[in-house]
């Protein structure tokens, strides 16, 4: 990775001796900056504008962000975050995956099989009610009364709104904070427009997290209700001219998860176990997956997308890892720790009002540490790569939980969740045998040399077959390909599972026979003991910083603000914008930097000032992807789509100096609409001139 332990060393610099970056927080809409932000940019956001920004803002429920951009439900996203459903959606003899998608009017936009994507409405602090709730409670007592108590707030918020209401507990401070989030749900999400995979990912892995970029990382949903586009009255106008270098930009997004909180007890089970375990994982996986691509197009086309999001993954996490290796990073957590530490033990009354939840989380981490590969690979399910496995371990334990009244439910099959889990389960989604078994008969080997030819599991499951023969079995016999059997077996219940001899539901059953005892002891001994420190550590944190403290990432809806700006580069200054003759001049005839036909057709055509890629200073990590980039009119000027490679450490700390999101400038956008794609009723209503 090129230069990624730079941004280490000068984290260990000045940069990192200020408490709070200009730039660094991702902050929640009821606890914004204020003040930071008259004072840096002469920026006072008036409840109006946070309001409409709050309502114009979405969430993709698989994991990404976006943006109404017209009233009619149009919504902007990042060409990554719905290349599952443009693949689901493709055939050996329809690929949209490489020759892109364009509806030319309304009734050509196709659905997305299974997407999600909820608006936010209203938040609601509900702390002080958890907390009177699990006072004095420790082990399954808290956890129990936690997970009710979460369910019956989240059944309360939804209300008699059913389906097309989502509400989500978010614990923020590591359970220092408690709020209900309130969404608007909408389940009907059709695509409108996706470019080519290579222009929506130009470049591949080795610009990947690099600048100067040239990727057209956008494609357009839209979103209806009662099959009726969305009317909406709040939405971001785009703006093709951009912002201007050093102006004021802010994303509003959903990062997923950030560990900048952690212990360093916490930071060393993710260094010495957790990131080795998953890169070593995903880097076997991604030979499998390369080997199978060379077998021939077709399946080169079948595994493009799962390959693409590996070799992200692998990307991250080496940042990640390579943070957690720096001395001088590890030591300055240690001493920002050492300091707080020492803080609470200078006052008796605080040393006894907090007491030592440092020394409670270090033993729940030993207790991690010892169920950690049985977990991932059984309950987590990386011994068990298949999707016919997946939606049989979604009907054997979702119709369990059923059974059970929603209180003592596992939360993933809560009542306020069941409509999430049921669009999945139902969807029509293409299936792959040869490439399923061969995932399977792989994730099987390794859940045999994880655990150990000797462990019980693996006995059960495996008996005297190999697991390519039993993957073969799965595969060939499983019915669970069929959506409506699916939605049959559901509707039937758990006694419809029992009578089920579907050999992909009899490999669920031992997996959740043994994933559910596994489950049981992280939620009664390890999740409940853990929780409870962190409280106390989020309340000494009030006391000694209060709420000017940021919470970590929790894939809930956050502002971030920076400026557009490049950075100095080993005494070379990067400069913060690409334009299109930069695309042309880095083009080539091979992958991944061969354009697509489109855009060599269109060259003459385009404005090659016109730019394309850019960078600035706003604090982003996974799950801000498709992340409008508005300025201080709430117009949209970018779209976020990546971090460049000093940024991987992001989920641990930020650097002002280096740490910059990547976004596809509104100018690419409307020339490629207007010129490339020629998607005048788009351009129409997108108001792009």
């Amino acid at each position: 990775m090129r230069n990624a332990t730079r941004v280490f060393l000068i984290a260990s610099g000045l940069a990192m001796t200020s408490p709070l970056f200009a730039a660094e927080g991702m902050w929640t809409l009821d606890n914004l900056p204020y003040a930071d932000l008259e004072k840096n940019y002469q920026f006072k956001p008036t409840a109006e504008w946070v309001q409409k920004s709050m309502r114009s803002a979405v969430r993709l429920a698989g994991g990404c962000s976006g943006s109404f951009v017209s009233p009619d439900g149009l919504v902007l996203t990042n060409h990554h975050c719905v290349i599952s459903c443009v693949e689901d959606l493709s055939s050996k003899e329809q690929d949209f995956v490489n020759k892109g998608f364009l509806a030319k009017s309304r009734n050509e936009e196709k659905q997305c099989p299974g997407m999600e994507v909820n608006r936010l409405e209203k938040t609601e602090d509900v702390t002080a009610r958890m907390q009177k709730t699990l006072t004095g409670l420790t082990g399954k007592a808290f956890s129990d009364a936690k997970k009710a108590e979460q369910s019956r707030i989240e059944k309360e918020c939804v209300g008699d709104a059913g389906d097309k209401r989502r509400c989500d507990i978010v614990e923020l401070y590591g359970g220092g904070q408690y709020h209900v989030y309130q969404y608007t749900r909408y389940q009907d999400v059709r695509l409108a427009f996706s470019p080519e995979y290579a222009a929506g990912f130009f470049g591949g892995d080795p610009d990947n997290f690099n600048f100067p970029r040239y990727n057209l990382d956008m494609s357009l949903l839209r979103v209806y209700d009662g099959g009726k586009p969305v009317a909406n009255s709040d939405w971001f106008p785009i703006n093709p001219k951009g912002a201007n270098e050093n102006e004021l930009v802010m994303t509003l997004g959903h990062p997923g998860t950030t560990q900048r909180l952690l212990t360093m007890t916490e930071l060393e089970t993710q260094r010495d176990l957790v990131l080795p375990f998953r890169l070593i994982f995903a880097a076997e996986y991604r030979g499998l997956l390369l080997q199978y691509s060379r077998e021939g197009n077709e399946q080169a086309r079948i595994a493009q997308t799962e390959l693409t999001m590996i070799e992200n993954g692998i990307k991250a996490r080496t940042g990640m890892f390579q943070a957690l290796l720096s001395p001088e990073v590890m030591q300055k957590k240690r001493d920002d720790e050492t300091a707080f530490h020492n803080w609470v033990l200078a006052d008796a009354n605080r040393a006894q009002q907090y007491g030592n939840p440092w020394k409670t989380i270090s033993d729940t981490q030993s207790a991690w540490r010892n169920i950690y590969l049985d977990f991932v690979m059984i309950e987590l399910g990386l011994g068990s790569l298949s999707q016919q496995v997946t939606w049989a371990r979604t009907l054997v334990r979702g119709t369990g939980e059923l059974e059970k009244p929603d209180a003592e439910r596992l939360r993933e099959f809560s009542q306020a969740a069941l409509p999430g889990v049921q669009a999945g389960l139902f969807a029509e989604t293409p299936l792959y045998p040869e490439f399923e078994q061969l995932k399977l008969s792989w994730s099987l080997s390794k859940l045999r040399e994880k655990l150990g030819v000797d462990n019980p599991i693996v006995k059960r499951i495996l008996g005297k077959e190999s697991p390519e023969s039993l993957a073969q079995k799965i595969v060939s016999q499983s019915k669970l390909g069929d959506a409506k059997l699916r939605k049959q077996l559901w509707e039937g219940g758990a006694a419809a599972i029992k009578n089920s001899n579907d050999p992909a539901i009899e490999l669920a059953r031992t997996l959740d026979e043994y994933g559910r005892k596994l489950h049981e002891q992280y939620d009664h001994q390890i999740e409940p003991v853990q929780k409870a420190a962190i409280e106390q550590l989020a309340k000494a944190r009030f006391a000694f910083k209060g709420t000017a403290v940021y919470p970590d990432a929790t894939f809930s809806l956050r502002l971030s603000h920076g400026v557009i700006r490049g950075w100095d580069e080993r005494g070379t200054a990067v400069k913060p914008f690409t334009d299109i003759s930069g695309l042309f001049n880095r083009a080539t005839e091979y992958d991944p930097f061969k354009l697509a036909d489109t855009w060599v057709s269109a060259q003459k055509k385009l404005n090659h000032k016109a730019r394309f890629n850019q960078v600035s200073t706003n604090d982003i990590v996974g799950g801000n992807s498709g992340s409008p980039l508005i300025n201080a009119k709430g117009e949209l000027v970018g779209l976020i789509f990546d971090g460049n490679i000093q940024s991987l450490g992001g989920s641990y700390f930020y650097d002002e100096a280096v740490n910059r999101a990547v976004s596809v400038h509104t100018a690419a956008i409307s020339e490629a609409l207007k010129k490339v794609y020629k998607a005048d009723d788009l351009v129409k209503e997108l108001k792009l001139k």
